[in-house]
C-alpha cells in the first residue's frame, strides 16, 4: 500500500511539474507582450510592474495546480500570490542553474528531453513545497 503511494505522489509531482511548464509557456509569451508594454509606457515603473504580473502570474498558477493536483487549499488573496511567486520565481532559478548550464555545455536533443524528465518531478516537487508555506 504504501509503494502504491510513493508512486501516486511521483506522478502527482511530474503532472505539477509538467503541467506547471506548459501552462508557463503559454503565459510566458502573454507576459512578455503585457512586460514589453508596460516598460515601453512606464520605463522603470513599467518594470517594477512587469515583475509583479509575472509573480502573481506564477503563484495563481501554481495555487490553482496544487488544488487540482493534490487537493489542497492554498491561501490566493493577492499578496498571498505575489509573495508565494517571487519565492517560487527565486527557488526555481536557483533549482534550474545546472541544467541551463548542462545545455549551454552540451546544446542537444539528448540533453535536454532528459532535462525536461528530470525537471518535471523537481520542478513539481518544488511547486508543491512553497505552496504548502501557504497552506
Amino acid at each position: 500500500m504504501a509503494e502504491e503511494s510513493r508512486w501516486r505522489n511521483l506522478l502527482k509531482y511530474f503532472l505539477h511539474g509538467i503541467a506547471f511548464s506548459v501552462i508557463l509557456i503559454f503565459l510566458g509569451i502573454f507576459w512578455a507582450v503585457i512586460f514589453v508594454i508596460l516598460v515601453a509606457f512606464g520605463f522603470i515603473i513599467g518594470f517594477i510592474l512587469g515583475f509583479v504580473v509575472l509573480f502573481y502570474l506564477l503563484g495563481g498558477i501554481n495555487v490553482f495546480l496544487t488544488g487540482v493536483i493534490w487537493d489542497v487549499q492554498v491561501e490566493d488573496d493577492w499578496k498571498s500570490l505575489l509573495i508565494h511567486g517571487l519565492v517560487l520565481f527565486i527557488v526555481l532559478i536557483i533549482v534550474h542553474v545546472p541544467a541551463v548550464i548542462l545545455a549551454l555545455i552540451v546544446p542537444s536533443l539528448f540533453v535536454t528531453v532528459p532535462l525536461l524528465i528530470v525537471y518535471g518531478f523537481i520542478d513539481g516537487f518544488v511547486a508543491l513545497h512553497i505552496a504548502a508555506l501557504y497552506e
